[in-house]
């Protein structure tokens, strides 16, 4: 059955006004956002740190298709390189965090053989104050000395996305760095009274996909990424303490040390391994802009 001729004429008059035209999404948007829907259910450090990694690579495809328009664009690219260089130098502060854990493990473990052997006997006075003194160690008091306030001051800018595909691109490199790093601190902190970092803000709303998603996953990550294998062990060392203290039975947690230490230490060796991969990646898209910048 064919529409009225009225039917039709209404219809015609009204398409244009009732249907806007969806914004085109840039290639940078459609593959961002592939990438973010990988992520689901229980968000681990690792799996953030991948997809932060992805993203950089990404970046420098996208970089590569792009025109790139001086008058436009020039001062989104040397913001990007300014706070470029601090976001590297809080990679390498985790990478001298994560030494400093391994150390704290080491520390733990010279505990545990000095305990372990005395553990189902009655206690070798000499072996437990030595462990007392490893476990009194400075470097088991101030491994988290260390000033974050770079982070932190990188963390309070509002993220700014002006519309260009190279304005685009820029924010969504640095966002994904920034939601990763923060997180790394959250998990990788002894204190738990310090945990409490700035989150990320835009500028402005934006019909980019990937970044609606991301500040879901922001939220879907606050919940489930946390230190607790790090925590986990330092209590259990805190407990073995008391027990030395009181010179009670170890053996439980000599046994229960020995496992978080297993557990934070496989943690780690994969965190760092990715903070590295990153480290890289983000030296990468410094030179492909430097390299652009030069062109021009």
């Amino acid at each position: 059955m064919k529409a009225p001729t009225i039917l039709k004429s209404f219809l015609l008059r009204q398409s244009p006004a009732a249907v806007a035209p969806m914004p085109q999404k840039t290639w940078f948007d459609r593959e961002l956002t592939a990438e973010l829907d990988t992520l689901d259910g229980e968000i681990k450090l690792a799996q953030l740190l991948d997809a932060a990694i992805k993203t950089q690579k990404i970046v420098l495809d996208s970089l590569v298709k792009i025109s790139y328009r001086d008058d436009f664009d020039r001062g989104d690219v040397d913001k990007y390189l300014e706070d470029n260089v601090e976001i590297l130098d809080v990679c390498n502060y985790f990478v001298e965090k994560i030494e400093n854990i391994n150390h704290y493990v080491d520390t733990l473990k010279v505990v545990v053989h000095l305990v372990d052997n005395n553990s189902n006997r009655k206690p070798n006075k000499v072996a437990t104050k030595r462990a007392l003194e490893h476990l009194n160690s400075s470097l088991c008091q101030s491994v988290e000395k260390r000033s974050r306030k770079a982070l932190e001051d990188l963390l309070r800018q509002r993220l700014c996305h002006h519309g260009t595909d190279i304005s685009e691109i820029m924010c969504g490199s640095k966002a994904m760095t920034l939601m990763c790093l923060r997180f790394l601190e959250l998990g990788l902190s002894f204190d738990s009274k310090s945990r409490n970092l700035p989150v990320m803000k835009l500028s402005q709303p934006t019909s980019s996909s990937w970044l609606r998603l991301l500040q879901e996953l922001t939220k879907e990550a606050e919940a489930s990424v946390d230190g607790k294998k790090l925590q986990e062990t330092v209590d259990a060392a805190r407990e073995l303490k008391e027990q030395m203290k009181k010179e009670k039975e170890m053996k439980c947690c000599v046994e229960r040390l020995k496992k978080r230490c297993k557990e934070l230490e496989d943690m780690v060796e994969v965190i760092e391994e990715r903070v590295r991969d990153l480290y890289k990646c983000l030296i990468d898209v410094r030179m492909t802009l430097l390299g652009i910048l030069s062109q021009h």
